[in-house]
Order: C-alpha cells, then sequence, then structure tokens
C-alpha cells in the first residue's frame, strides 16, 4: 500500500480527447491536455514499475488482434508490483443480443448512419473502422492471463474491486460496455540483480539453452547485440553475466532492462565504450559507448526466460533479444549420493 504522503500516479491511456486532471493522460495523438504522447506497440515513455493503477475506455479495440497481448504485457510493465489494471470495452455479447431482439434504441448512436438492423450492428460494434479487435468478457481474460495478469474480474459501473477507489473515475458509454479489473502480480522473479549470499548447502549451476538476437533491429533499435551468454554456455555459481551493446535509430539508448516472469529483475546503463561499434556507426548519438554489462544473480531453479531490452533517452524501448536459461541447485545430501 502506498504510504498517505505518497501521491498515487494513475495512467489514463488511450484517453483521446476525455483527459481528467489528476492522470498521466496519454494518447498516440498530442492533443489539449494530453500529458504524454506515445505509441504503446513501440513502448509508453515512463519507468518500468511507476504507475499505481490504469484505466483505458474503449482504447484496446484499435489495436490488431496479434497486437493486443503486447499491449497487455507494456500496460503490465508500468505497473507497479499489485497494481491494478481496469479497462471499459464494447461488449460485443450486448450488442448481439440487442439486434437478435430488434432493439433498436441500442444502437441509437449510429442510427442516422446505418438503415438496416445488421448495418447498425456492424457500424456500432466497428465504431466506424476505428475498431480492429472485438471483445467478450471470457476473451479479454484470457488476453489479460496470457500477458501475466491475475485476480482478473468483471466489474459493475462505478464498481470496483481493487483497493482505489477513485479507479472507477474514467467510466462513460455504460450502455455499450463492460468493465474489467486486474491485478499484476507480487514481484517473485527468480533473478536478482547483483551477488547475494546464497546458502553455502546448495551448489548452483547455469546452462544456457537458447539466445534468441532475432528481434535486435528495427524501429527505435537502430542495430545492437547480445555478446555474452552463448549458447552451450555453461557456469558453475549462481552469476549470469549479461554484455552487449545497442544503438538507437532515433535517440540514444539510455540503459538495457532485464524482465523475467513480469518482473524487472535488471538494470544496466549504456555506457561502455566500445570502439568498434563506434566505427561500424560513426556520426551516431552514442556509438562510442554503446556497451553495457550486469551481472545477475540466479535465486530460483528451473527454466527461465529473460528478456532483454533497450531503453532510448526519449523514453521510447526496443526488445534486444531474449536468453533462456536452466538453473540446478543441489543440496549437501545430493551431493554426497550421487
Amino acid at each position: 500500500m502506498p504510504r498517505e504522503s505518497d501521491p498515487l500516479r494513475r495512467l489514463n491511456w488511450g484517453c483521446g480527447e476525455h483527459t481528467r486532471p489528476g492522470w498521466i493522460n496519454s494518447d498516440i495523438k498530442e492533443g489539449a491536455g494530453v500529458d504524454l504522447v506515445g505509441d504503446i506497440r513501440r513502448g509508453l515513455p515512463l519507468p518500468s514499475e511507476s504507475i499505481d493503477y490504469a484505466v483505458s475506455i474503449h482504447a484496446l479495440p484499435e489495436l490488431a488482434f496479434a497486437e493486443l497481448v503486447p499491449a497487455l504485457e507494456e500496460l503490465l510493465r508500468v505497473l507497479k508490483p499489485q497494481g491494478v489494471l481496469r479497462l471499459a470495452l464494447p461488449d460485443l455479447d450486448k450488442a448481439v443480443r440487442a439486434y437478435l431482439a430488434e432493439d433498436e434504441e441500442y444502437f441509437h448512436h449510429v442510427r442516422e448512419d446505418a438503415g438496416s438492423p445488421g448495418g447498425r450492428l456492424v457500424t456500432q460494434i466497428l465504431w466506424y473502422g476505428y475498431s480492429r479487435s472485438l471483445f467478450t468478457a471470457d476473451f479479454v481474460t484470457e488476453l489479460m492471463q496470457q500477458a501475466g495478469f491475475v485476480e482478473i474480474q468483471a466489474c459493475a459501473p462505478r464498481e470496483t474491486h481493487s483497493r482505489f477507489a477513485e479507479i472507477v473515475e474514467l467510466d462513460n458509454r455504460e450502455e455499450e460496455s463492460f468493465y474489467i479489473e486486474a491485478r499484476r502480480p507480487a514481484r517473485r522473479s527468480k533473478w536478482l540483480l547483483g551477488r547475494y549470499n546464497r546458502r553455502p548447502s546448495m551448489t548452483v549451476s547455469i546452462d544456457v539453452t537458447e539466445v534468441d538476437v532475432t528481434a535486435s533491429t528495427g524501429g527505435d533499435l537502430l542495430a545492437g547485440h547480445l555478446d555474452g551468454p552463448i549458447v552451450g554456455a555453461h557456469f558453475e555459481g549462481d552469476a549470469l553475466r549479461i554484455v552487449g551493446w545497442a544503438v538507437g535509430s532515433r535517440s540514444p539508448a539510455r540503459e538495457v532492462e532485464v524482465v523475467s516472469e513480469h518482473d524487472v529483475v535488471g538494470r544496466a546503463p549504456v555506457n561502455v565504450s566500445r570502439p568498434g561499434v563506434a566505427e561500424m556507426h560513426a556520426g551516431v548519438a552514442g556509438a562510442e559507448t554503446a556497451g553495457f554489462d550486469m551481472t545477475l544473480s540466479a535465486g530460483g531453479r528451473g527454466a527461465s526466460e529473460l528478456l532483454v531490452s533497450v531503453v532510448f533517452e526519449d523514453g521510447s524501448r526496443s526488445a534486444l533479444g531474449v536468453i533462456r536459461v536452466n538453473v540446478t541447485r543441489q543440496g549437501v545430501l545430493s551431493r554426497l549420493f550421487r
């Protein structure tokens, strides 16, 4: 729980013209009252774990199917552990029921633009072509689960299951919408930044099973690479060193962030001298010091996936690669009886 003296940071994502004082009003376009301009598909210019709760009213439908889970993952990223996301979405079930019941009043918003019952249904649910995805409560529950949210619950208008009573302030379009909330889990990662004092009765080893750098170019990332670890590497001990470099196309790289199980487990500044990169990308801002170097400690066991992303000076971000490892831990008895 935040202390009473700590101001809540609350995000109104996809606000459009519906901005509200006291919120971080974010939209893809500039406009009156918009505090933060950013395309969620490129990453919101917000620090990880910086938002207490986020609300979005009818913005998610403007994304294509393949963009839905990544957008929800981005909202999860900016939420603090135990933070809450509240969505209001056009209810496909309601619209179909109204269509089958020949309820013309339900479609009064589009009555002047569509004469047939089917035309009114399609015009409203696609909202004149702005909506690219349609939603039911069970479908968005599935998407939120895939993104890593927990405690997903439907809500009535102006009702919340969260500890944030003011989260309902933005509710509108109640007659055509359903409302759903979900929570970001508490931090539970298997990984820690730096070293910690492990139990002497345990031995730890790390095997690197895959390093995927196929997403290392394009968009805000001009070029980059994960130099280490390499596939097949085996480490005795709990330390995993991650080394590489990144150069931005629009803005210099500021830091590298590592996420595991939806939690940020490590950050490192991009400030290590890389003469070879500077020569290869002469004249590009930040190329001279494009390197990074960090060490993570394994705090658990089993398979893990580490997503490495680059954060740029302008707040945008790009994926650099994925490292998959397997951590083995053995106690003193298992060592004696091998």
